[in-house]
Formats: C-alpha cells, sequence, structure tokens
C-alpha cells in the first residue's frame, strides 16, 4: 500500500559529533518543522571547526550509495540542502545526486561554508570555492555571509560595504544562477542586515537585528534549516528569513543569559520544542 508523501529533505552535510553545527543542528530543527530528513553525511568530524584537536573522514567514497538506493526507491524531495564540502570528490556527487533525484519541483538550495571575517577556513581549499561556483546554476537559493559571497565572485573582502556594493553583489551571484540570494552578516552602526534578493522581481527586502557579541558556531546551520523548513511548508522567503533570524537571536540570548559556552552551539534542547 502507498501512503500519502511526507514532505521530506534531503541534507548534504557535515556531521560534527560535539559542537552543535551541521547535521546536528538541521535535522532537529527540520523535524520540529514536520519535515523528514534523510541526511547524507559528506564528511564526518570529531568536532566542529571551532574546537582544537579535531579529526575528519570525507564519506565520498559511500555517497554514491545513498544516489544509487534512492533512485532505485523512486524516493521523491520536497528539497534539496546542501550544505559543507571539503573535497571536490563529494561536490561532484551531490551534483549527481541532485540530477538523478531531484524534480523541478525540488527547492535545491546551497549555504556555501567557506570561510568567515574575510578568510576561508583553515581546512577549506580554493578549489572548493570554484566548484560551488559552478554548482550555482543547479540552485535555486543561496545563503553566504559576506565573506562567502565575496569569495564566489572572486573579490577583496569589504567588512563594511556600501549599500551599493550589496545590491552588486546580490545581482552578480544570482546571475551565477540563484532565483534568490541571501546575504547575512553585513554589519550597519551595531546591527546585522540580512538581504533578500529577488532575481525575478529584481527586488531587495532587509531584515534587521541587533549585533550581539561573540562568535556562535552553528548559528547558520540553523538560520537556513528554517529558512527551507519555512518554504517547503509554503510560506514566503521573507517570512522564513524574519523567523530564522528571530531563531536564532533567541538562542544567542539564552548563551548569553545562562552564560553557556558559545562554541557548543544553540542550546536547542532549552527551546526549540518548547
Amino acid at each position: 500500500m502507498v501512503g500519502k508523501m511526507r514532505k521530506r529533505i534531503a541534507v548534504l552535510h557535515d556531521l560534527p559529533s560535539y559542537g552543535g553545527a551541521a547535521l546536528m543542528n538541521i535535522i532537529p530543527i527540520m523535524y520540529s518543522l514536520g519535515i523528514e530528513v534523510c541526511p547524507i553525511p559528506t564528511s564526518l568530524f570529531t568536532s566542529h571547526g571551532g574546537f582544537k584537536g579535531l579529526s575528519s573522514l570525507s564519506t565520498s567514497s559511500f555517497m554514491k550509495e545513498y544516489t544509487r538506493q534512492y533512485k532505485e526507491l523512486n524516493l521523491s524531495f520536497n528539497g534539496i540542502y546542501l550544505g559543507l564540502f571539503t573535497t571536490t570528490v563529494e561536490i561532484v556527487l551531490a551534483e549527481d545526486f541532485i540530477r538523478s533525484i531531484s524534480s523541478e519541483d525540488t527547492l535545491i538550495v546551497l549555504d556555501p561554508i567557506l570561510g568567515d571575517n574575510g578568510k576561508l577556513y583553515s581546512f577549506m581549499k580554493v578549489d572548493i570555492v570554484k566548484a560551488l561556483k559552478d554548482i550555482l546554476k543547479k540552485v535555486d537559493i543561496i545563503t553566504p555571509n559576506l565573506t562567502e559571497a565575496y569569495l564566489l565572485l572572486g573579490e577583496a573582502y569589504n567588512e563594511f560595504p556600501s549599500e551599493e556594493e550589496v545590491i552588486y553583489m546580490l545581482r552578480s551571484l544570482s546571475e551565477l544562477g540563484p532565483k534568490y540570494v541571501i546575504l547575512t552578516s553585513v554589519v550597519e552602526k551595531g546591527n546585522i542586515l540580512i538581504y533578500i534578493y529577488d532575481k525575478e522581481k529584481d527586488s531587495i527586502a532587509i531584515i534587521k537585528r541587533e549585533k550581539l557579541q561573540g562568535s556562535y558556531p552553528g548559528t547558520g546551520d540553523a538560520f537556513t534549516a528554517i529558512v527551507v523548513g519555512e518554504l517547503i511548508n509554503g510560506n514566503s522567503i521573507i517570512n522564513g528569513v524574519t523567523k530564522a533570524a528571530d531563531f536564532v537571536e533567541k538562542g544567542i540570548k539564552i548563551i548569553l543569559e545562562k552564560g553557556y559556552n558559545p562554541l557548543e552551539g544553540l542550546p536547542l534542547g532549552d527551546y526549540l520544542y518548547k
């Protein structure tokens, strides 16, 4: 007997055992939004990159098995969420997954995890930037931070870009493929600005939040997960970004109020299902 299809998303991302990031954030958040997750780990990490002494293992030799079986099972997905890749082989396999599994109705989202504060992450390589740039033509939505936007465009980092420069970046990124560009981490006068660019309408919306002091790993994963989940549930992109910003802000405030170690990620246990 074939039942009604559940809302389902495939998430190609890394799995860090400790630190509350990537799949460890995305899976519970998606389920809280009523969406079933099929995780496809691109790499295994003992912790996220903020901790010393981590070890990692690429799962590229196994990734193709997900594509093979899901194709045999004729699985369909409302969305495909692409996250951290540590080798170009993983990206090639992700492209094959999209080509083999997605349909015209599948929402494809890329969170291009490359770097922050104007630099590539220490475990990231330049060839990953080029490979992600090439995959953008298959993507509906991209959610870079400011550093990642500059890296994808191959331009020098500017910590405080003018509004004209931001608009140029949004349009330039959309020309590479995505219908929507959500640019995060733009700082202006003590605030964090999130820009939402709609290529079809050539329109820009801005969500503003107070800039809270400190660094909080895993917030980008949670942010994108909520945006994607809200879209799959039929809500608007502006509504999704607003809810995502509220969710991340609430988690950071709990960290600050309770004195938690911010390296351990958002305290989902304190507020996700409450």
